[in-house]
Order: C-alpha cells, then sequence, then structure tokens
C-alpha cells in the first residue's frame, strides 16, 4: 500500500499510543509492511547476485518486522519520551550476510555491496558497530534507500552472529529491553550478570578478531586466523543451546 511519508508518521503516531492502536490502525500498517516486502525482495536479490560470486562461506537471509515488534518499538520510545518516526525507521526491512570472513572481508563485503547499490543509483551510509557497540552487539550495517525507503544490510562474522543469537535468545527470555540496554523485566542480578558476562565475550571476540585482522592485512594466513577464534566459537555455540533449552523449558 502506497503512503505518503506523511501519512505513515502520522499512523506511526496512532501506534504509540496503545488506545490508539486499534485494528483499523493495525490493518493499516500490514498493508503498509506488505509494499515493504517487496522492496525488501528486491533488494535481497541484489546482495543474493553479490554472494553467489564469492568463495568465502556466507549465508544471506532476511526478515521484515511484524506488526506486533513495530508498534513495540515505537510505544518503548514514546515510554521514554523519544518519539520514533515510522517513516525514518532504518531497520524494517532487514538482510543478513554471515559467515566464517574475517575482519578484512567483512570490510570487503560492505565495500562491494555498498558498490552494487550505489551503481543502480540507490545511495547508502554505514554503522560500524564493531567499534561502536551497543549492549556488546557488533556487526557492520549498510543502510540503503531505495525509493525513499530503507533496507538494513548487516554484515556479521561466524562470531558475531553467534554472539547476537544468544543474545536474542535470552533477550526473548528475560525481557527484549535488554537489548537497548534496560533492565531485565525479571531475574535480577543473576540476569544482570548473565548479561555482563556476554559483553565481556563480545569484548573478547573482538579483540581475538582484531588481531587477526592485522596478521590478514599484512598478508597472513587466512585459515590460520579464523582458527585462532575457534574456542571462542565453539563457547557461542554451547551457550546458544543451551539458551535454546532454557526457552523451550520456560514456554512448555
Amino acid at each position: 500500500m502506497q503512503m505518503s511519508k506523511s501519512a505513515v508518521q502520522k499512523l506511526g503516531k496512532r501506534l504509540e499510543v496503545p488506545e490508539q492502536a486499534t485494528e483499523e490502525a493495525l490493518a493499516l500498517l500490514e498493508d503498509w509492511l506488505i509494499d515493504y516486502d517487496e522492496l525488501l525482495s528486491a533488494a535481497r536479490g541484489v546482495v543474493d547476485e553479490l554472494c553467489d560470486t564469492l568463495e568465502w562461506p556466507v549465508s544471506v537471509t532476511h526478515r521484515l518486522k511484524t506488526t506486533d515488534t513495530l508498534v513495540q518499538k515505537l510505544q518503548r520510545a514514546k515510554e521514554k519520551g523519544a518519539s520514533t518516526n515510522l517513516a525514518r525507521i532504518q531497520d524494517i526491512a532487514g538482510i543478513r550476510v554471515s559467515g566464517a570472513v574475517t575482519l578484512v572481508e567483512q570490510d570487503q563485503l560492505r565495500d562491494w555491496i555498498i558498490e552494487r547499490f550505489e551503481s543502480q543509483g540507490h545511495s547508502c551510509t554505514t554503522k560500524d558497530r564493531r567499534i561502536e557497540p551497543v549492549v556488546g552487539y557488533r556487526a557492520v550495517h549498510v543502510i540503503v534507500t531505495l525509493d525513499g525507503r530503507y533496507v538494513e544490510v548487516q554484515i556479521r562474522t561466524t562470531g558475531q552472529d553467534l554472539w547476537a543469537n544468544v543474545f536474542e535468545r535470552v533477550a526473548d527470555i528475560f525481557g527484549r529491553g535488554i537489548r537497548y540496554g534496560e533492565p531485565p523485566e525479571y531475574g535480577g542480578e543473576a540476569v544482570a550478570d548473565v548479561i555482563q558476562s556476554m559483553e565481556a565475550t563480545s569484548a573478547r571476540l573482538y579483540e581475538l578478531e582484531c588481531m587477526a585482522y592485522e596478521e590478514d592485512s599484512t598478508g597472513g594466513d587466512r585459515e590460520g586466523t579464523l582458527s585462532a577464534l575457534q574456542p571462542i566459537v565453539t563457547q557461542l555455540h554451547d551457550l546458544l543451546g543451551y539458551t535454546e533449552e532454557m526457552k523451550g523449558r520456560l514456554s512448555s
């Protein structure tokens, strides 16, 4: 459903107030997201075409935020006194590229993705969450503007992707707000300790990746730089399995 930016902004203002998030408003949001999905599919095609040419083992996935997730995001921002313009949210449509790549290759992927989209007349901006992580989350994001709307392309190493998946499961269990630095909904200090441990793991992972970065940039052995990260990757695999089991027990 084609809507003007002003109409989308007005819809967002309605949805951020629980009493105004009526069935009619939610239906408008659902229709708008259907149109957004077509944009995401087109962007995914560009990324797939690029990744098909790579020798590195990367996977590509995509997702569109659900109506519930978007409404929660808008209402959370409103509660904090920072109203969000629905038309300017950059991560409604997301593409994720992840795999066993070094930081050097992550930089190259970023540059190639930007080149592909800009060659088609689209503008791009970047966010390097490796340098400025959010509660331990690290990745490289390319924000592509297509027809006045945004698609966020996340580029992650294997370690970054595993870390994010573990933290996502922890957030599913103890409250989605922890991803933004909010306290857990329950669990108290025990969960706060888990979050602190996750942040420390992220910092250690990045430290190792930076060491590998320096070796790789000077022509070092690629497989050697990746194998140096294997112990912490294995640790994250085990932790992901544990959190999945925990989530399953709580939901059963």
